[in-house]
């Protein structure tokens, strides 16, 4: 009897295409998830694989670091159901921002990391993929050598700049890369003073954003109401953002503090790299 219903079951399937896909679509956990997670990670390594313009100031001939960027995040954009974020999230045993899940009377889905590693590996990024997209050295045409780094930077209205490296759990300090002053050498190629690495106040930073700018962030559409689909399948915008610098001059030491943030230790850091305590798919 048992070997009947089987067979019934697999006549039905072959006779009706849609419920053949969900077959098949059930045996894979998380289907949704799994694609989203394919198609940002795809979409990122497609966009850090094009060479930065040169945003140095030619007219005045100065070569202050903070003119070369102008841009303090990257973001991806992507049409989404609200269902496949739930499946990442649930995949990867992330969580959803609390404070960030509302807006103008809309239900968002925020999930922040602590980190751009921390991104990465949510989107199953394996160790040497995430090193390439986390800094990476690009040859321009002029004979430039500029580097792009996934690191947050700060600069003050006297030009100095101020490289984030790892805020601390407490979310009170905060270690940053720092020089004395941004004078450089144009016939050693080399700055005066080399970056000295500090733990300060987040306090003393008065332009640091209140949480590292890595995200995964999904609004849904102005429709949504109209069109009163079911939950799980509401279409919406979801939003990929991380820091990003472009560095002109002296680019190996900055990408030496990328590899040493990636590769020290985070004390006390939380397992899954992400805040709020309300799991996926609530």
């Amino acid at each position: 009897m048992a070997a009947c219903k089987e067979q019934l079951a697999a006549s039905r399937l072959s006779l009706n295409g849609i419920r053949a896909l969900q077959a098949v679509a059930q045996q894979e956990h998380y289907p949704l998830g799994r694609a989203l997670q394919r198609w940002l990670s795809c979409r990122l390594v497609e966009r850090l694989k094009m060479c930065p313009p040169s945003e140095l100031n030619k007219a005045r001939g100065s070569a202050s670091q903070a003119e070369s960027r102008t841009k303090v995040t990257l973001t991806i954009d992507m049409v989404t159901d609200k269902g496949a974020l739930d499946e990442l999230v649930q995949m990867q045993s992330l969580a959803y921002d609390v404070p960030a899940t509302s807006s103008r009377g809309k239900a968002l889905r925020t999930v922040q990391f602590h980190s751009p590693d921390l991104l990465l590996q949510a989107l199953g990024m394996a160790a040497p993929l995430r090193n390439w997209c986390l800094s990476r050295r690009f040859a321009r045409k002029d004979g430039s050598t500029p580097a792009r780094v996934l690191l947050e930077w700060l600069c003050d209205d006297q030009g100095s700049t101020c490289y984030v490296l790892r805020r601390h759990p407490t979310g009170e300090l905060v270690d940053v890369a720092v020089r004395e002053d941004e004078v450089f050498d144009p016939l050693c190629h080399a700055y005066a003073h080399p970056l000295v690495r500090k733990t300060i106040p987040v306090a003393s930073l008065l332009r640091l954003m209140p949480a590292c700018p890595a995200s995964l962030r999904w609004c849904p559409a102005g429709v949504t109401g109209i069109l009163a689909f079911d939950e799980r399948h509401t279409c919406g915008k979801l939003t990929l953002t991380l820091p990003c610098c472009v560095v002109e001059l002296a680019t190996n030491e900055v990408l030496g503090l990328v590899e040493a943030a990636v590769d020290g230790p985070v004390e006390g850091a939380p397992d899954s790299g992400v805040s709020g305590v309300v799991r996926g798919g609530q």
